[in-house]
This record gives structure tokens, C-alpha cells and sequence, in this order.
């Protein structure tokens, strides 16, 4: 049998999971497999710890990466554009 814990707010019952989820930055979203103590109904009464939310804070530095490198792609267009 899993281990379970009660919500400390709704008191259902949670048990360890892996769940997707998806996390979004600036128009971009990233569905990650998602670790935590989830109730067996919902999403929604999930507790995280701060090593189950390593997932999506590297989900959301992969984001914020990906839009530096956009944004320096669209100043190099407009840079050589402005040279042309």
C-alpha cells in the first residue's frame, strides 16, 4: 500500500504521484511529469515539496532560455536589417 498524507485544507487523501503538468511562460508551455502528493480525484489539492518542484522550475528555465534566445535572434534581424 502507498503511503498517503491528508490535506491539511480539504483533508482528502493524498498519495505519491507522478502526474503532467503543464507549466507556461511568456505564450510557450512545456507539459512535465510532475512529482507530488496528489488525491486520487483531482489535480487540483496537490502538494508540492521544493524538490518535487525542480521539475517545473527547469521546465521554466528552459522557457525563459528559449525566449533570451528568441529575443536576441529578433535584435540581430533588426540590426542587420538597419544595415542593409
Amino acid at each position: 500500500m502507498k503511503e498517503t498524507k491528508i490535506h491539511p485544507i480539504t483533508g482528502k487523501i493524498l498519495r505519491r504521484d507522478v502526474r503532467p503538468m503543464e507549466y507556461t511562460y511568456k505564450e510557450q508551455k512545456i507539459v512535465v511529469e510532475q512529482p507530488g502528493w496528489y488525491s486520487e480525484d483531482d489535480d487540483e489539492d496537490a502538494i508540492l515539496s521544493q524538490d518535487d518542484m525542480a521539475a517545473g522550475d527547469y521546465a521554466l528555465l528552459i522557457m525563459k532560455e528559449r525566449h533570451k534566445r528568441y529575443l536576441a535572434e529578433q535584435n540581430q534581424k533588426i540590426s542587420n536589417a538597419a544595415l542593409a
